[in-house]
């Protein structure tokens, strides 16, 4: 019988650690009814505000002096597992759980301006737990799971866990990370505990992934009520095409069609590798990958003063889980620039994914940085 378990509203204002990589960690299942508590963390080193550009996250809160914290900042909700415990926070760790109340056993979230690539982050996990590196194989293979309304990469290994920065070292361990690009940051989700303990907690820790939650998700749409850009891009919406409600981990999402979708997204640093988000979107239609020696091959198309990869394919479409599609098409655009990839995906019925391209093409043309 489930007994009653707790549910924690975190009142989270993303806080960009200014040094050091931050890890996003999280934990579990509620295996009750929840009785409800706030925590406000304090002490956050730089707000995200609702309307801010890229710059200005990560400037702080000097850059806009006058804003309603109460109404600007990002706050971020989730379900505290039964059993599990919240531990102090600290410089590097936004939200701090230990798993079962075991010092031992801890999940953490943490936030990181750019945060590195996908494949330096999996060989210092690596590294940490005294594994060899993954292949470049193994590494494009890796699961996907939903985070924070994105799709996040999901990494888990056993091996014997040094301690990293500040945790204990335990010498039968398993670690399990998610990591998510958000907007110029990268968020980390990750589990760190003796083997068996995760393994019996591993569906808790799936849930509790699944259970953060945007409450103030910033707005995609080029001003806020008081004219404030929230994007550092701006562009022009092509005729016939209609923009949506806020969406996170998106800079605007447009209606192109009955059931065709466009949208952009900005990602830091490389957006966990060119060739790794290609083959993510043919997957996505059940298409072979490319292999590496491919990817100079595809088409390009203007976008932001450069050449942007043009990915292609139409097949049976599913994302993150979703229920296939059969006979979509996608048309996606990777561009990378100097600490951030920006990505454009129109994806929907094969017959308005051809009839949008010319204003697919208009689109990106129109995309300029502030």
């Amino acid at each position: 019988m489930k007994r009653s378990g707790h549910l924690q509203s975190l009142s989270l204002v993303m806080g960009i650690v200014a040094t050091g990589l931050t890890i996003l960690s999280s934990g579990c299942q509620s295996k009750s009814e929840p009785v409800y508590e706030t925590r406000i963390i304090s002490e956050v080193s730089q707000p995200v505000f609702k309307s801010a550009t890229l710059d200005e996250r990560f400037r702080g809160p000097q850059s806009r002096p006058n804003s309603d914290s109460s109404s600007g900042e990002l706050k971020v909700d989730y379900d505290l597992p039964e059993g599990w415990t919240v531990a102090s926070q600290t410089s590097m760790r936004r939200v701090n759980l230990l798993i079962n109340g075991d010092p031992n056993a801890e999940c953490y979230l943490t936030a990181f301006k750019g945060g590195g690539s996908l494949k330096d982050n999996v060989a210092r996990w690596c590294r940490q737990m005294g594994q060899d590196m993954i292949s470049d194989e193994s590494l494009m293979a890796l699961p996907r799971a939903p985070l924070l309304g994105a799709e996040s990469i999901r990494f888990e290994i056993d091996g014997s866990f040094d301690g990293g920065m500040s945790s204990n070292p335990i010498e039968d361990a398993r670690m399990i990370a998610f990591m998510v690009p958000s907007a110029g940051n990268t968020i980390f989700l990750k589990a760190t505990a003796p083997r068996q303990l995760l393994i019996s907690e591993a569906d808790a820790l799936n849930d509790f992934a699944k259970s953060l939650r945007f409450s103030r998700p910033e707005s995609p749409n080029q001003q806020g009520a008081s004219g404030e850009t929230v994007s550092s891009l701006e562009w022009t919406a092509p005729e016939g095409w209609t923009a949506l409600g806020a969406k996170p981990m998106r800079e605007v999402t447009f209606a192109a069609g009955k059931e065709a979708r466009c949208w952009i997204t900005i990602l830091g640093g490389d957006g966990g590798g060119t060739l790794a988000n290609v083959n993510r979107w043919r997957s996505e239609l059940m298409l072979d990958p490319l292999l590496p020696n491919e990817l100079e091959n595809l088409p390009k198309m203007n976008l932001l003063g450069g050449d942007a990869f043009v990915v292609e394919g139409t097949g049976s479409y599913s994302s993150m889980g979703s229920e296939a599609k059969g006979n979509w098409s996608l048309i996606g655009l990777i561009r990378n620039l100097e600490g951030k990839a920006v990505f454009i995906k129109l994806i929907g019925p094969a017959s308005e994914v051809e009839a949008a391209r010319p204003s697919l093409k208009i689109f990106a043309d129109s995309i300029k940085e502030r």
